[in-house]
């Protein structure tokens, strides 16, 4: 049965990919926690047609730059269902360069160690959804290589300016107020309240503040789908 959803949401976030070149491992050494998430399954080195990557994809109980969040419970609740998902560049659905082949969480400090879907259920601080990825190298063979050296190529025009953007679909949501963590944000449940501030959301066009310069903010919540992810231009 065909999903419709009142709303999407994107969730932005840089790219520092782990790459599945041993000759290829950026420097930044913590991202190797991130390696459970390649495929196991795959010869790399028969299979040159494709590039492995895995990467931290969003925050989690934390509002992004565009005012959009997630909880723990939701996160562990729809976390596998990016398996498989398109990836595409700049969200040109039709521009596919590759698809997502696992999902997890990992902490969010420079550990970037993985932790479970058990753990990560009632935390309050902020970790990440992390995950694997391939890349089809013949595609798009000049956007692989500028993949690899946005992560990979302090030199390269490309470095730090890759990042991933994925999706949502979704029909409900809350309202957070006054802190862009969500513990520490005040939450509006009734539905004719949300009615009330939704106009200040920056998903509807309004400033992302309250008229008293406070903060406002929309948590995602309900039945949710993950359509995707894409890759984006992130400017220095």
């Amino acid at each position: 049965m065909k999903k419709n959803y009142l709303y999407t949401a994107s969730f932005d976030s840089p790219i520092l990919a782990y790459a599945q070149e041993e000759e290829s491992f950026i420097s930044k050494a913590s991202l190797k926690n991130l390696r459970s998430l390649l495929p196991q399954d795959i010869d790399f080195s028969q299979n040159i047609d494709l590039l492995g990557v895995a990467f931290n994809a969003a925050v989690v109980n934390q509002f992004n730059k565009n005012d959009d969040g997630i909880d723990s419970a939701l996160a562990a609740q729809v976390v596998q269902n990016f398996k498989h998902k398109p990836t595409n560049i700049e969200h040109n659905k039709e521009n596919i360069v590759g698809h997502i082949i696992n999902a997890g969480f990992s902490e969010y400090n420079n550990s970037n160690k993985m932790i479970s879907a058990e753990e990560v259920r009632d935390m309050k601080d902020p970790f990440n959804i992390a995950l694997g990825a391939v890349v089809y190298k013949f595609v798009n063979k000049e956007f692989a290589s500028a993949l690899q050296a946005s992560s990979e190529d302090p030199s390269s025009e490309y470095y730090g300016r890759i990042a991933t953007s994925w999706e949502l679909g979704f029909n409900d949501y809350k309202i957070a107020i006054g802190s862009d963590n969500l513990k520490d944000a005040e939450i509006v449940s009734d539905q004719k309240h949300i009615e009330e501030l939704k106009s200040k959301l920056k998903s509807y066009g309004g400033s992302g503040k309250l008229d008293d310069g406070t903060k406002i903010y929309r948590l995602v919540v309900g039945e949710v789908y993950p359509l995707g992810i894409g890759f984006t231009t992130n400017p220095a």
